[in-house]
């Protein structure tokens, strides 16, 4: 069944079936706000081990259809790519209209336990290991962000931001990872306006940082298995914000995102 849905899948990205290996299933523990143990589905990619590995982080609806479609991108570009679920073992299915429930601040240790958890996988280069997060979890990456400075024994070596929240707030200390930030100009649910000081502030002081903006793009522009807008009534806390799928944007975000990994996440 695993290797059918495999190909499935495979074919409906486009991509050619014998780039895929096998998905497994991976425990991933955590400590804050309560000790869990988390699932993630980690796909690893044919050719020799180990793999650079980059760590996906879902958006305030749980894993969405677009997030393993990343990490079967991935895993074909030659990453292997560990889906973590953050809400399932934790009680938790919608956090979009109350994220108080599991902020992106505390979200963010989420991030260094996958990366110690990828550390002891044989197949995963632990030294070569990169994060990136949509919505929800852009906030989480910028959270992360923030704090890596804090996590020198679990070391990202890159970071993404897919029309994260979260972008207000102070720069990362000089050890943190070089950020790309992925944004939409129409986006209503989160505004581009509070990633472009970021991103401003940060080119101004010298740090790596850098945003992608796609001026006629909304929030969630990657769902390419979203077939109309969608108005999600429920977005900042009940006000509401619309979502889009925009295959331009899409088709763009998957070139900035090769070239900054291979930039960054040289052997």
């Amino acid at each position: 069944m695993l290797r059918r849905a495999l190909v499935v899948l495979a074919l409906v990205l486009g991509l050619p079936v014998q780039v895929l290996a096998a998905v497994e299933s991976i425990g991933v523990p955590v400590t804050d706000p309560q000790p869990v143990t988390l699932n993630g589905d980690l796909y690893v990619p044919r050719g020799s081990a180990p793999h650079p590995a980059v760590v996906l982080l879902h958006g305030c609806g749980g894993v969405t259809a677009n997030v393993p479609a990343w990490a079967q991108w991935l895993q074909a570009e030659g990453y292997a790519a560990l889906v973590l679920d953050s809400f399932k073992a934790r009680g938790l299915q919608n956090v979009c209209a109350d994220s108080r429930a599991l902020t992106g601040a505390v979200r963010a240790g989420d991030v260094f336990a996958a990366v110690a958890r990828l550390k002891t996988v044989s197949a995963v280069d632990g030294s070569r290991i990169a994060a990136m997060g949509f919505s929800h979890g852009g906030w989480t990456i910028l959270s992360a962000w923030r704090q890596s400075p804090g996590h020198p024994d679990q070391k990202l070596r890159a970071m993404i931001a897919f029309y994260p929240g979260g972008c207000n707030g102070s720069l990362a200390g000089p050890s943190a990872p070089p950020l790309l930030m992925l944004v939409g100009g129409r986006d209503d649910w989160t505004p581009p306006e509070p990633c472009e000081k970021l991103a401003e502030t940060a080119k101004a002081d010298g740090r790596p940082v850098s945003m992608v903006l796609y001026p006629d793009a909304y929030h969630h522009f990657d769902g390419a298995d979203m077939k109309r807008r969608v108005y999600s009534s429920v977005a900042r806390g009940g006000k509401g914000a619309t979502m889009e799928y925009n295959p331009k944007a899409h088709a763009d975000s998957e070139k900035q995102v090769r070239h900054f990994l291979e930039t960054h996440m040289k052997p």
